[in-house]
């Protein structure tokens, strides 16, 4: 479920397969569908109403967009559920593309490092097996990136935000 803010408002989206959108507006649920007309144009509708839109610009990783619709400007910033995670543990969403560090989530035992220096590492890749609260947690790679320097040892007790590992 992505979550867009729109001038300051907040709502859920989920888009399945067929280009159905679910809406959630103040808790109360929405269906509406969107088609690509192409070159940025999009036909939004929403029960017997259709809606045209243009999307003016958006940034490089897609998360901010500048739309128009009819007369209206509106700028919309997109969460995934990742940026939403790691929100909630407390790190900054939306900079997966600048990622260069990973820091623990929380305080732990580094119980396995599945990386060495040097290495090309991929999004979703497995990094290091974090135990805190008797729960083992892998900790994944954000971006493709290299691994450019290890700071922790197998065995080592981290704090929450203890710099781990950093990326070229």
């Amino acid at each position: 479920m992505l979550q867009i803010k729109v001038n300051n408002k907040q709502f859920s989206v989920a888009l399945n397969e067929a280009d159905a959108l679910k809406i959630e507006v103040d808790g109360a649920a929405v269906e509406a569908s969107i088609e690509d007309l192409g070159e940025g144009r999009y036909l939004l509708r929403k029960a017997d109403q259709v809606f045209e839109l243009f999307l003016l610009s958006a940034s490089e990783d897609g998360r901010e967009l500048e739309v128009q619709l009819g007369q209206s400007y509106f700028k919309a910033e997109i969460q995934s559920e990742l940026d939403q995670l790691l929100g909630a543990m407390g790190f900054k969403g939306g900079d997966s593309k600048k990622w260069k560090e990973l820091k623990s989530p929380m305080p732990g035992k580094i119980i396995s490092i599945l990386v060495e220096e040097g290495a090309e590492v991929t999004a979703g890749q497995p990094l290091l097996l974090l135990e805190a609260m008797k729960m083992e947690n892998v900790l994944q790679c954000l971006v493709d990136g290299k691994v450019d320097k290890i700071l922790v040892e197998k065995g080592a007790s981290v704090n929450k935000n203890d710099l781990l590992i950093k990326f070229v």
